[in-house]
């Protein structure tokens, strides 16, 4: 079964909900007697004090998008240069054999630019032990042994970046649902206290009942509606 994709559960910012978490683990050291009281103590603080931290944790969307983004770009370099070298090879062939003949079509299909990666790197395995049974027939048109070398280096070289581009996708979006778990988490705990605290000080204390309330917006502030003109 498809596991459910995890969503964040409130509207604040990442960055104004750590903020919250701080001013609260502040307020409830301030207001501790009141807290005691109500059972808070040393291992709740520690369950409170460990949620924010395990959200600055984790790396950011932004820098998780990066990394994502840095490793597509080593690929598409790494793709570039094989295709260049492919391209190189296949003018080779076609030149000594003819672009029609069945020695041209044994180092595979020539449309190297309409593959997906997968299918790219699996014809410069056909290419390489093709280039390499026909290298004297070749040579006249400069190919060489070292060529090929490079060719297989190329080719090991996207392999790699391939797997490591969808690794770092993995990663991403593993990362990214452990985070909102993590917020969501925070939230959670931070909304518990903030009713503790509303219900501490209510009728007996503005200012600190003030100091409890988290409104869900994305600035942690209250909204106002547009007044409409009469």
């Amino acid at each position: 079964m498809k596991k459910e994709q995890v969503t964040r559960t409130f509207r604040l910012a990442d960055s104004v909900l750590k903020q919250k978490a701080d001013e609260f683990i502040a307020l409830i050291d301030r207001d501790i007697t009141e807290f005691t009281d109500r059972g808070y103590n040393t291992a709740k603080k520690t369950e409170l004090t460990t949620a924010r931290n395990t959200v600055d944790s984790f790396p950011s969307d932004e820098q998780l998008e990066a990394i994502k983004i840095n490793l597509t770009e080593q690929k598409e370099v790494a793709r570039k240069a094989l295709e260049k070298s492919m391209r190189s090879i296949f003018n080779m062939a076609e030149n000594v054999f003819g672009q029609h003949s069945a020695k041209y079509k044994e180092f595979g299909d020539a449309l190297i630019s309409q593959q997906s990666d997968a299918e790219i790197v699996r014809v410069a395995k056909i290419m390489s032990l093709t280039a390499e049974k026909y290298l004297t027939e070749l040579a006249d048109e400069g190919l060489t042994p070292e060529k090929l070398t490079t060719l297989v280096t190329q080719r090991d070289a996207l392999d790699v970046a391939i797997d490591k581009q969808a690794q770092g996708i993995s990663d991403r979006d593993v990362s990214a649902e452990g985070r909102v778990e993590a917020l969501n988490k925070l939230y959670q705990l931070l909304t518990k206290y903030a009713g503790i605290g509303q219900d501490i000080f209510y009728e007996t204390n503005e200012a600190k009942y003030n100091d409890y309330i988290i409104y869900d917006t994305p600035s942690g502030l209250q909204e106002v509606p547009p007044v409409t003109p009469v």
